[in-house]
């Protein structure tokens, strides 16, 4: 097993090595499968040291709590360590066979994690070098050096796990089988729910989303079960009924600026600068970098979005990827202020001075979910083509009046099993960047080359960003472990998309949308059972009304 601690907890690693460097503790909530004997990888990426360790459960250990902090005693050594925290329950020992310093900084960058449990890794750069991400591609005339070279791609070897795996994958490529071995090397979904699952696929690829629907179709609570659900750190779990990585802001009517959300300067009583929710939870994202913040934006559309949110409108699309991390231009920019003393006084309110991430301004992070719930009637404002393009799009219409009634379920509870950040949080931004990382990627750009012919000469012609948002989306669904028994999983993919980005942006009379709607029905016949579905309906008002768009 490979376990990395986490930057949050990284403050505890050196108190919680024995003074020789022989003896690391942590605490057992990651470790409950394993015996003892099993080897662990200790891994601090932030300090650069690796531990290669022996896990030791039969050693007695005594946890004492003081205040603020856990004292460990070790019966065997009779020598005491500590964590700073009071949750952190039972803690287990590992002896150090080897302490490594001064790895390379990215070392790790190149490990994906393939498997429930943390059991194996694989390395990325020797998948993508050989075969292409998650498949192989077997040559006959050079079987036998992929079969010499398999041994590498693997960190642990000697086990009867490892043996099992190695042979399967063997036998596999003799047989000319492209897939990967089954589990553990092969991932369980994030979720066994579709709808859930094509958000969070959606979340990853852009984390803007608008949840759209009638009222009392529980677009809110979703938002606040996702935090639930991936609410991982017990600083944060503290309160039970709301998670810390969640917050809602109800939209006003009367917002026509962005001095509600990101704040403005007064001079009553004395110049200040006022600080809002909004900001205090990107500052508390910042401090909480590996866990993912879901920020509500309830009502989304009471006031017009293009005036009161215009500024992160903008700056969500000057993401880009900058030594492997997801970076944005400021939201709010130290240059802008007048005075710099306010902008000294703003990280201070923040809690954000003394960083220096934050000296010339504040940025997006990249842990930041924007999800904004919408209700298209007639006392709400329409969404323009600029934030359309901007968002991903979900309706929420469907009703099912014999759910939720079970009061056994509780969907606004802590799970034990968390949903782990690197399943929402992106690495990419451009179409570039994931064009070559599974094999159809082509299919994609032809299915949208058909679709654009069809909208040739009208407003809703698509351009690079759809396009590059529909390939990364396309290449996280194609991750999905239950597409080796779904043929049509890129035909899904692309129908999400489809209404996602596409149909959302068709509105109009007659003579705008009736030769496009039909048309577009070639491409997108039942196969594509939601768009077909939504090109009808949009049909059928157009028919009756004069006039359609994609909002019900």
């Amino acid at each position: 097993m490979i376990f990395c601690i986490a930057e949050s907890e990284n403050q505890n690693f050196s108190t919680l090595l024995n003074k020789k460097k022989t003896i690391f503790y942590w605490n057992d909530k990651k470790f409950t499968s394993l015996n003892s004997g099993d080897y662990v990888f200790i891994v601090n990426k932030h300090n650069h040291i690796v531990l290669l360790t022996k896990f030791n459960r039969d050693i007695k250990l005594k946890e004492v709590i003081n205040s603020d902090k856990t004292t460990i005693t070790d019966s065997e050594l009779n020598e005491n360590v500590f964590a700073d925290g009071t949750n952190w329950g039972k803690f287990v020992r590992f002896d150090i066979i080897d302490f490594i310093e001064n790895i390379p900084a990215d070392w790790s960058s190149n490990w994906i994690h393939p498997g429930a449990g943390g059991t194996f890794y694989l390395n990325k750069i020797e998948i993508n070098k050989r075969t292409g991400l998650n498949k192989w591609i077997v040559d006959s005339d050079k079987k036998e050096k992929r079969l010499a070279e398999i041994d590498k791609l693997f960190l642990l070897e000697g086990n009867d796990e490892y043996k099992r795996i190695l042979s399967e994958l063997k036998n596999n490529i003799n047989n000319g089988i492209h897939n990967l071995p089954s589990s553990p090397v092969s991932p369980k979904p994030i979720s066994n729910n579709q709808n859930e699952m094509n958000i969070l696929i959606a979340i990853k690829t852009k984390p803007f989303i608008l949840l759209a629907g009638i009222s009392g179709t529980g677009k809110s609570r979703l938002v606040r079960t996702l935090a639930y659900k991936t609410c991982e750190k017990l600083e944060l779990r503290q309160d039970p009924k709301k998670p810390g990585n969640f917050e809602l802001i109800p939209v006003r009517p009367n917002w026509h600026d962005s001095s509600e959300l990101t704040g403005y300067v007064s001079r009553i009583n004395g110049e200040k600068y006022i600080t809002t929710s909004f900001l205090q939870f990107i500052a508390k994202a910042w401090k909480n970098t590996e866990t993912p913040f879901f920020l509500c934006l309830d009502e989304m559309n009471l006031a017009p979005v293009e005036q009161y949110f215009a500024e992160y409108l903008s700056i969500i699309e000057t993401r880009q990827v900058q030594d492997k991390n997801l970076v944005t231009d400021f939201l709010i920019s130290k240059a802008s202020f007048e005075n710099q003393a306010l902008y000294a006084q703003l990280l201070n309110d923040l809690g954000l001075n003394g960083n220096i991430l934050f000296v010339n301004g504040i940025s997006i992070p990249s842990n930041l979910i924007v999800i904004g719930t919408v209700n298209m009637d007639e006392t709400t404002h329409s969404f323009s083509r600029k934030v359309l393009d901007r968002a991903m799009t979900f309706e929420m219409n469907n009703v099912d009046l014999n759910a939720g009634l079970d009061s056994t379920e509780n969907d606004w509870s802590y799970p034990q099993d968390c949903i782990s950040s690197t399943e929402l949080i992106g690495e990419f931004t451009s179409g570039a960047e994931v064009v070559n990382k599974f094999s159809e990627s082509k299919k994609v750009i032809d299915f949208l080359i058909k679709i654009n012919n069809e909208l040739e000469g009208t407003p809703f012609k698509i351009a690079y960003r759809v396009r590059d948002e529909f390939l990364i989306y396309c290449y996280y669904s194609s991750l999905n472990p239950t597409n080796s028994t779904n043929p049509n999983w890129l035909t899904n993919a692309l129908d999400e998309m489809t209404s996602m980005k596409i149909l959302s942006r068709i509105e109009g009379d007659e003579t705008k949308t009736g030769t496009i709607l039909k048309n577009l029905q070639r491409i997108l016949t039942t196969d594509f059972k939601k768009s077909n579905s939504k090109l009808i309906e949009m049909e059928t008002r157009l028919s009756t009304s004069g006039y359609t768009s994609f909002w019900s």
